[in-house]
């Protein structure tokens, strides 16, 4: 009973194959899988189905995709930029900001560390603070600490986990700037000496 119970089923899918392949191209994506799950590899050598029905099983097995008409070019390689001449100088870098240009460029980067880092004082606290401590002088070392920048930072205390902005020099006035908003914002105002002198 169970040898025609799988005849049945070779014939059953054999004819659905041979219909479909000749329908769709349904053969790659259903037929070839069931084909595989009965036979395996190969046809078993020990069943005896009608010639009918194995002549349509090879004839699907046997049928290969066809190849697209067209292909597609692989992508041409980008040309590579040219290289700069040795011989050309580097651009020079900015100038550095002095005098009222580098105090209001301080007093907008004040505006968006707040932004970024709320605190409850005002700016101008902030900047008094600032000109109390270096006098807006972002190079200034205190050699008694050392104390360095725009709000006297020791080194220490710069390269703390709090600080996110420790990556950058400790004399870089915008990373300053941040840096003090950030500690601002997390109500360590009382580490500057300036900041009750502020007012």
């Amino acid at each position: 009973m169970r040898w025609v119970v799988i005849i049945l089923i070779i014939a059953v899918s054999a004819a659905l194959g041979w219909y479909l392949a000749r329908q769709t191209s349904a053969q790659k994506f259903l037929i070839v899988p069931v084909q595989s799950w009965l036979f395996g590899d190969d046809e078993p050598e020990t069943l005896d189905a009608p010639n009918e029905t194995k002549i349509a099983v090879e004839a699907t097995a046997d049928e290969a995709p066809e190849p697209p008409e067209h292909e597609t070019p692989p992508p041409a390689d980008p040309e590579p930029e040219p290289e700069p001449d040795p011989d050309l100088d580097p651009a020079p870098p900015p100038a550095a900001l002095e005098g009222d240009a580098a105090l209001d460029q301080y007093r907008t980067w004040i505006s968006e560390a707040r932004t970024l880092h709320p605190y409850s004082d005002s700016e101008a606290r902030m900047f008094e603070v600032m000109m109390c401590e270096s006098g807006g002088n972002a190079d200034i070392v205190n050699p008694a600490g050392p104390y360095s920048g725009l709000f006297q930072y020791a080194n220490g205390t710069w390269n703390g986990e709090w600080n996110t902005y420790r990556d950058n020099p400790i004399t870089d006035a915008r990373a300053q700037i941040f840096a003090t908003a950030l500690a601002w914002s997390r109500n360590m105002q009382s580490q500057w000496g300036c900041y009750t002198r502020a007012h």
